[in-house]
């Protein structure tokens, strides 16, 4: 029995460290945070039980099996108390606030600890004789029955937060597998005295939390990516507007038999505006603005080509920080077929980027025709504002707002928040 106690015990210290790498290994969340250091303490816990087979009935080995005993059971109600915030951090993530009676189980677990360790001198729970022998005493079942009440503790609070929408349908189905395999194989553990296939049974539910949930997400996580591609495809498409390759093309045909060098310079500006757009779809999240700010350069030198009353002005601080691909460009076009074209006499864009102590904000204004709020939501436009907004908002919570009064003209502010991009999926 012995023997194939320290068995499983290795053998699931070394499956414990393989999902643990796995975790590690995989895009970064805020669920991470904690499911690792679970891990840890099922590995400690694995590691402590393997030493109380080990060590005893050795008097040489006496220490070493005091403490494998205590850290076993303080690793134990650790493991229990850090479930707990786990299932805290799955409820927080979905409420937006901290959960109620969340400080019970940790309360509980250090009153645990505390009685488990202070066995060593009172022998309530567990005593162990000078020769080595390790004998479980009359309060070692109300220890365990009190650790299988803080788990069913936890479960109902799962069930509870699954009932009313908190928890999704295949999170819970994980967390209560993760809890149901430990609490069946408890009872056959006891009676053989083999906690080894306790911890074993734990190990497992961990694999299947990690398939259920972590590999799960990391799928999702992909396919958020490959929709987002698709969004932004739509949106390169969106921006290879036929009228405008057509009107850019009527003009630089005409400028081909008046201006030559100046026909020459717009199919160079031209070809670069088309190649830009395209290699959007091959670029990272995120690239320089000056290379977005050029972009919208070229796109604006094409038009003024055709509206000879555009008028544009710049003024740039800092160019040297990095926003998503097609994030003013389209932005600016809007200010230039809804609101400065579509008024008598034309107008002027103002592109202004101002560097602020904790974001960079940049400001497009134009004195067009102006549009109401109302508009806005019913209009198409919005639909290529708001896949902008999400796209800024995964820049460190980056925002754009819009401001516009009919007959006035329009304004559109970024702030592009600085500091470390950071990953806030689960």
């Amino acid at each position: 029995m012995e023997l194939m106690g320290v068995g499983l015990d290795l053998l699931s210290v070394l499956i414990t460290f393989v999902i643990l790498v796995g975790v590690l290994l995989g895009k970064r969340n805020a669920m991470n945070e904690y499911f690792p250091i679970l891990l840890l303490m099922n590995a400690l816990v694995l590691l402590a039980d393997m030493g109380t087979i080990v060590f005893a009935n050795d008097s040489s080995n006496l220490v070493l099996l005091r403490i494998s005993v205590i850290l076993q059971g303080s690793f134990t109600f650790v493991s229990i108390s850090g479930f707990n915030l786990y299932v805290d951090k799955l409820i927080t993530r979905k409420r937006g606030r901290r959960p109620l009676f969340r400080s019970i189980p940790f309360a509980v677990c250090v009153i645990m600890i505390l009685f488990w360790i202070s066995s060593m001198l009172h022998g309530y729970v567990f005593k162990i004789s000078k020769e080595g022998v390790y004998t479980q005493e009359q309060l070692f079942f109300v220890v365990v029955l009190i650790g299988c009440l803080l788990v069913i503790f936890i479960m109902f609070r799962i069930i509870y937060n699954h009932m009313t929408g908190v928890l999704d349908a295949n999170v819970c189905v994980a967390l209560y597998l993760f809890i149901a395999f430990p609490l069946i194989v408890l009872f056959p553990a006891l009676k053989c005295q083999c906690l080894s296939m306790l911890y074993s049974a734990m190990t497992i539910s961990y694999i299947i939390m990690f398939i259920a949930i972590h590999v799960t997400r990391e799928q999702h996580v992909v396919e958020q990516k490959m929709d987002d591609t698709i969004m932004q495809t739509d949106l390169i498409i969106s921006e290879l507007q036929p009228h405008f390759i057509f009107n850019s093309l009527t003009n630089i045909k005409y400028l081909i038999r008046k201006n030559p060098e100046v026909a020459e310079n717009a199919i160079d500006k031209f070809t670069k505006y088309l190649r830009r757009n395209l290699d959007t779809i091959t670029d990272q999240d995120l690239i320089p603005f000056s290379d977005e700010l050029e972009h919208t350069r070229t796109y604006l030198w094409l038009e003024q080509l055709r509206f000879a009353d555009l008028k544009i002005e710049y003024s740039i601080d800092n160019e040297e920080f990095l926003i998503p691909p097609l994030s003013l460009q389209p932005v600016v076009e809007n200010a230039v077929r809804h609101g400065v074209t579509k008024k008598v006499g034309g107008g002027t864009i103002k592109i202004y980027v101002r560097e602020m102590p904790d974001c960079y904000k940049i400001i497009v204004k134009d004195d067009g025709l102006g549009f109401n709020a109302k508009e806005l939501e019913e209009d198409v436009i919005n639909a290529g504002i708001q896949d902008i907004r999400k796209r800024l908002y995964e820049v460190n919570k980056s925002k754009i707002s819009i401001a516009s009064t009919e007959g006035v003209g329009t304004t559109v502010t970024y702030l592009i928040m600085k500091g470390e991009v950071k990953d806030d999926s689960v």
